[in-house]
């Protein structure tokens, strides 16, 4: 329950604003400013109890207390490595930064890139931080993190060995904003360890909140030299990951095989009679370069107009060389883009994108539908949006971009919980169909667009449809697993977007009325006229011992016989009367019917499925997060819902909404009350 409230709190606190560059959540509610004050007051050095100098900060595998990694490692403060620490020499550069022993070259390609975007690099990092001026061993760092930024304090206490860092250092051996800012992004994701392997997207969309796009070079468009290079242009990040050597053969042994890239520049050249792309790579290693044509010492450099030779071919020992577009094509797997143009935080006034943003969790037994195929796929979440309007210069198509992240695997990647294969959904729907989709449809109709399934943190996918209306469905490829999900909806012209069920409603139809021979079996009961919950079991469970003899082994529980008397006892006697009674018979009689015609098996159970259908059949219409409470809250153990679960659930819906009908809500939909109220309706 608190865990609801806090989420509801958080909801609200966004909304307000909250989450943005100039107000970003104090991450782990840690606030800088207050705890670099009390440091300096008590002179004392900061040490952070939330990600302490201990084995539990570097990991529990590759770099646990008893690994090989982790023998001789002594956690040392930047003053007690070199005599005169700095923060930043002349600004943060690309060759400030040398990988260490942690595989996360992923991390370091990124920042590399990041340093090419100053605007984007002074949001990741603030200004003012330095070891001499008011130093108290804290620092922090800002990072989007799933449609938010968060400010991540740390202390500075790094991880060495013989004296010397272990992780991510910068040439300039006294200057440690980047092994600082590798501290916070280990906190972020739990711990060092959280941070081996990756790609290159995942922690530019943190250091920027873009939006990435992935190219496989062997399936590439012919225009992806076009799209590096405008890309580039627009500001964007883009980084690159070279062929494994087990995997293509005839490469060149002075490109690191299986290693992460920064794409720096991309130019056209005239070479002789003809023209050739040339692109810029850097080695996030600061070493170890392309021997090839159009290398730093390649005779290629002589055929070019002298002024482009000097602007181009600077040569130095720093990672960074051009080579040809087409032996680009050949020495590198992927090339990943992350679009600034997508990201209002980056981009001011040069935002031109509608963006609709989602979060929720696929659950199992309530939302983790699963891939296509399986029969459960009808319970994954889905998202309504209408396209309006056709992009301009004469499209007849409008163009969406859907995102979807998983979020926060990293934190549990040392438990065997790596990334889960995830993909979307597109179909088109009409007027006449029934939201939120069932079964029904799922069975009858195709999909519009499809991403493939892919095992990363961040899935994207562009679609070019007609307008119209059309349901995204975000899904896991396994109906068993769980995670919580971040989703983003882009456009160029603004759109309508919801959860579907969005508007929660009820529209309970009431039961045909019967005669009082349907009452023949009770009618000597009825005579006392007034009846508490061990009467009203009896006298219902004979209504279907008559009725509905496939109930008679089961029998109504006294719990739900008590949330039906809370429904149907509108004079607050907590007993119903003879008319009480008979209104009460025909409810449960219209949920039996109902609940027999979703249990499509005949189990005598409902799967959380069945249960959305029934719902719905019931008269209710809310989202998927109130789906997930009810199934949460009331399911059994294996998340089936037997008739007694669902009718106690349905009643207590029926309550509920004829609460706050009760209620009065205002214009906006909402309720206000006191504490004292409020209590009172929960444990009336």
């Amino acid at each position: 329950m608190s865990g609801v409230a806090a989420q509801i709190a958080q909801d609200r606190a966004k909304a307000a604003g909250l989450g943005s560059t100039k107000n970003p959540v104090k991450f782990a509610d840690q606030d800088f400013e207050k705890l670099k004050a009390e440091c300096l007051a008590s002179k004392t050095l900061f040490e952070d109890p939330e990600f302490p100098a201990a084995p539990s900060s570097m990991g529990t595998n590759k770099l646990g207390p008893d690994s090989k990694k982790a023998e001789g490692l002594e956690w040392k403060r930047p003053k007690d490595i070199k005599k005169n620490p700095v923060f930043i020499v002349g600004g943060a550069e690309r060759e400030d930064i040398n990988q260490g022993g942690l595989g996360n070259c992923w991390l370091l390609g990124s920042i590399a890139c990041l340093t090419t975007n100053k605007d984007c690099l002074s949001r990741v990092i603030p200004a003012d931080q330095s070891f001499e001026k008011d130093y108290a061993g804290i620092f922090h760092f800002k990072f989007w993190q799933y449609g938010e930024w968060v400010d991540v304090v740390v202390d500075d206490r790094l991880p060495t060995k013989s004296n010397k860092l272990m992780f991510v250092k910068s040439k300039t051996s006294n200057e440690f904003w980047s092994a600082l800012l590798e501290k916070a992004y280990a906190k972020i994701n739990g711990s060092y360890e959280g941070l081996v392997a990756g790609f290159v997207l995942e922690s530019l969309a943190d250091f920027t909140g873009g939006v990435g796009e992935l190219y496989t070079t062997k399936s590439a468009p012919d225009n992806l030299f076009g799209i590096i290079q405008k890309t580039l242009g627009e500001k964007s990040l883009v980084g690159c990951t070279s062929f494994p050597e087990a995997k293509e053969e005839g490469l060149s042994t002075s490109i690191v095989r299986g290693h992460i890239y920064a794409i720096t520049g991309a130019k056209e050249v005239t070479f002789g009679k003809n023209n050739v792309n040339l692109i810029r790579v850097w080695n996030p290693w600061g070493h170890k370069e392309w021997t090839g044509a159009w290398s730093d010492n390649s005779d290629t450099w002589n055929t070019v107009d002298p002024k482009i030779k000097e602007e181009l071919n600077v040569k130095k020992d720093e990672g960074e060389f051009w080579m040809a577009f087409p032996d680009f094509l050949k020495e590198y797997q992927r090339v990943e883009i992350c679009h600034l143009t997508m990201s209002e935080i980056c981009c001011g006034d040069d935002f031109k994108w509608s963006l609709t943003e989602f979060s929720g969790s696929w659950k199992v037994g309530s939302s983790s539908g699963g891939n296509k195929s399986l029969k459960t796929f009808c319970i994954n979440p889905q998202y309504r949006i209408t396209l309006e309007a056709p992009d301009g210069d004469n499209s007849k198509e409008c163009t969406m971009i859907v995102s979807l992240q998983q979020k926060d695997r990293r934190k549990i990647k040392h438990e065997c919980a790596a990334f889960l294969f995830l993909a979307v959904y597109v179909y088109k729907v009409s007027p006449s169909d029934k939201i939120p989709l069932g079964k029904a449809f799922f069975k009858d109709n195709d999909y519009v667009g499809f991403s493939d399934f892919d095992c990363m943190r961040e899935m994207s996918k562009r679609f070019e449809l007609l307008p119209g209306d059309y349901i995204i469905v975000p899904a896991i490829f396994n109906a068993t697993q769980e995670a919580d999900y971040y989703l983003r909806v882009f456009t160029e012209k603004p759109t309508k977007a919801e959860e579907t069920e969005g508007d929660l409603r009820i529209a309970v139809c009431p039961p045909m009325p019967q005669t009082d021979s349907v009452f023949e079996i009770v009618k000597d009961e009825l005579q006392k006229g007034e009846f508490n919950e061990t009467e009203v079991k009896d006298m219902l469970d004979k209504m279907f011992s008559l009725n509905y003899p496939d109930l008679q082994p089961v029998g109504l529980s006294i719990k739900t016989v008590r949330d039906l008397i809370k429904l149907m006892d509108e004079d607050n006697t907590k007993t119903l009367s003879t008319d009480e009674f008979k209104k009460t018979w025909l409810k449960v009689e219209k949920y039996w019917n109902i609940f027999q015609s979703a249990d499509a098996d005949k189990s005598g159970t409902l799967s959380a499925a069945d249960l959305r259908d029934a719902i719905m059949q019931a008269g209710f219409n809310f989202n998927t997060t109130i789906l997930n409470a009810v199934i949460q809250k009331l399911a059994h153990d294996d998340l089936e819902m037997d008739c007694n679960v669902f009718f106690s659930t349905i009643a207590n819906l029926e309550t509920l909404f004829n609460m706050f009908d009760l209620l009065k809500p205002n214009e906006g939909g909402s309720i206000s009350l006191s504490l004292d109220e409020w209590l009172l309706t929960k444990l009336a």
